[in-house]
């Protein structure tokens, strides 16, 4: 209970300074200064827009099977911050030490700290003053939304990959739905339970949402988005279909710019001096990549913070993922060979990513809603449909006739099922979402093969260092022994 009570007090003072901000001087005249909390529609409005909320240090990108770690620069990492990305990395048990508490969780950009925000919107924006009903329910839902999010990405995290056979007793979260200092008990419900609140929230918030205005605000697209990818974690891809074709509908609604950039012009490095070019990269990434705020590509920005600089030469591309990429596929030019402030190229033609100091994002966008409409068609054998939409993409990333999807795999469901999945890890690379589909993966009867059970450690020449293997048990991390003891009632994972 302690370390709960902790994180969700320091969201009560954070809560408290947002408002403060946002108060006029004849509020603050009557309450005394230091201990004004949200009161108007418009300071849970602020809550909701503060960014943090929709920042994520998720664990998954050390995790995804397209990962490769690089000697020496994986050997030579150190502090506590990188000993636990190299542990992520090798599928260790522990992670954290006996004294140390999960970064996923108690963070200040953890998980609890943000439920408590959102809770809070949830259970008072609707006596908060000055606002209209309708305004007060769009926060409603927005609120609900983020806790959604939240609460998935916590599952992911903590919990087992989906298996409907057993989601009844296996393991779930905490379902924290009050905004409570002072609770005690933080017992797990089944997993079940946790994707029920989960797809409950973003179902009910559906009717009180809007279109997109923003990239950090919670639209009806975001909610459709991610009820058909909440359903894909379930391997349920029949009630996935609905909520991806709804999500296409609000495309058209939107009022700020969405559309795809043609990676072949301005990532094309035998031009960089083309209209909207994103070169040149100066060492540290592309300079003129533009923004998550400003990229027509996303729809929601979540950015997942995942690297220092110390750490950059460290975690690259495997070899196998190397090999997915044609040679006029553009999104290469995301990606460098060389160490930084060299030119000394990694071998088997591996890569890091070039942009870091800014995260990547993992929220919805374009790239994401096509490549989930073509699984859910091509998984229906609705073939054709899928290959339109993996065209649709690809003539934006591959110059030339290359993006073309060859017949033989076009006309053959299960061909083209891997196929997107590859497609995935060429879009998604080095992101953490490879993680998500893994997890899903490693539960399809079918497709549960196209998921790499190693990682792979390579020395300076080439050679295989070190191989780790992925376990069942290590698609969850483990709350650790102090958090166990500061919560009443919480159950580690095996």
């Amino acid at each position: 209970m302690k370390i709960f009570k902790k994180y969700i007090i320091g969201s009560l003072l954070l809560f408290s300074i947002l408002s403060q901000v946002s108060c006029k001087k004849e509020f603050l005249e009557i309450i005394p200064k230091g201990q004004t909390i949200a009161v108007t529609t418009g300071d849970y409005e602020k809550i909701l827009n503060a960014n943090f909320i929709a920042t994520s240090f998720e664990p998954s990108v050390y995790r995804g099977d397209e990962m490769a770690g690089l000697n020496p620069f994986f050997n030579n990492l150190s502090g506590a911050v990188l000993l636990r990305q190299q542990r992520l990395f090798r599928y260790e048990d522990r992670v954290y030490d006996n004294d140390q508490l999960p970064n996923e969780i108690t963070n200040v950009n953890g998980y609890i700290r943000k439920l408590y925000l959102f809770n809070k919107v949830i259970n008072e924006v609707m006596d908060s003053k000055e606002g209209t009903e309708g305004q007060k329910l769009a926060l409603l839902a927005e609120a609900k939304v983020g806790r959604a999010i939240c609460n998935f990405m916590f599952l992911s995290d903590f919990t087992k990959p989906y298996n409907a056979t057993t989601s009844g007793t296996d393991l779930g979260i905490p379902n924290l739905t009050s905004a409570d200092v002072n609770q005690k008990d933080f017992e797990r419900g089944t997993l079940q339970e946790g994707y029920n609140l989960v797809i409950k929230d973003l179902t009910d918030a559906l009717p009180n949402l809007g279109a997109i205005t923003h990239r950090r605000k919670i639209s009806k697209l975001v909610a459709e988005f991610y009820l058909s990818r909440v359903y894909m974690a379930m391997n349920n891809y029949t009630a996935a279909r609905p909520h991806i074709d709804a999500a296409f509908i609000e495309i058209a609604k939107t009022t700020i710019p969405l559309g795809f950039y043609d990676f072949t012009v301005v990532l094309n490095p035998d031009n960089q001096t083309a209209p909207g070019s994103w070169f040149p990269d100066s060492g540290f990434g592309l300079d003129n990549e533009p923004l998550a705020a400003n990229n027509t590509e996303v729809i929601y920005n979540i950015t997942a913070g995942w690297r220092q600089l110390s750490a950059i030469d460290a975690f690259v591309f495997s070899p196998q993922t190397a090999s997915l990429y044609t040679s006029t596929d553009r999104r290469l030019s995301l990606f460098t060979p060389f160490q930084i402030s060299t030119t000394s190229p990694k071998p088997l033609g591996m890569r890091r990513r070039a942009s870091f100091f800014d995260g990547v994002n993992v929220g919805p966008s374009l790239p994401d809603m096509y490549l989930m409409r073509a699984e859910i068609k091509a998984r229906a054998n609705d073939l054709a449909g899928a290959v339109a939409d993996l065209e649709v993409l690809r003539a934006k990333r591959i110059a030339g006739t290359a993006f073309k999807v060859p017949a033989n795999v076009g006309s053959d469901q299960q061909a083209l099922v891997r196929f997107i999945l590859d497609e995935r890890i060429r879009e998604f690379a080095i992101t953490g979402l490879r993680w998500l589909d893994m997890r899903r993966l490693s539960q399809d009867p079918i497709y549960n093969n196209h998921v790499d059970y190693t990682h792979e450690i390579y020395n300076a020449d080439g050679t295989v260092a070190s191989t780790y293997e992925l376990k069942p048990e290590r698609f969850v991390l483990k709350f650790g022994e102090r958090m166990l003891n500061e919560s009443n009632g919480l159950i580690d994972n095996p």
